[in-house]
């Protein structure tokens, strides 16, 4: 069994920000990302829809996964005013606490499809953990 890092000041991307405000909800788009971990590797992977791929950087320092990016409204459409508008526009930024520290020298990203996938190879894929310690 695996267990999730509990992040306590991570609750607002659970929060239900519908209130027909854009401008409040979008202050806190950000990108889903999953995090797995192997013996070797780390592996994030992000849901970028609608990104260009030259509007994405990738920073990886020690233990720690950046992502900036930025999308962009379309033309204006003229004679037409939005019924809905729903997506978000602008800038994003992911910064996430990885489990270990990573070779940022041997990490690779591919994105196909709005889907980003960063493979981090571990500095110290052989180092312990820890271990349980039992009480006498």
């Amino acid at each position: 069994m695996s267990l999730i890092k509990w992040r306590g000041n991570d609750m607002w991307p659970d929060f239900n920000f519908d209130f027909n405000l854009p401008a409040l909800s979008n202050m806190f788009a950000r990108p889903r990302i999953d995090i797995t971990e192997s013996e070797t590797e780390v592996t994030a992977t992000a849901e970028l829809p609608g990104v260009d791929k030259k509007d994405i950087e990738i920073n990886v320092h020690g233990d720690v996964l950046e992502i900036k990016g930025q999308t962009s409204k379309e033309t204006e459409r003229k004679n037409q005013s939005y019924y809905l508008n729903e997506r978000y526009y602008g800038s994003f930024e992911r910064r996430i606490g990885l489990p270990t520290e990573v070779d940022s020298e041997r990490t690779t990203a591919k994105f196909e499809n709005g889907i980003l996938t960063i493979v981090m190879p571990k500095l110290h894929p052989d180092k312990p953990k820890g271990r349980r310690i039992d009480i006498q």
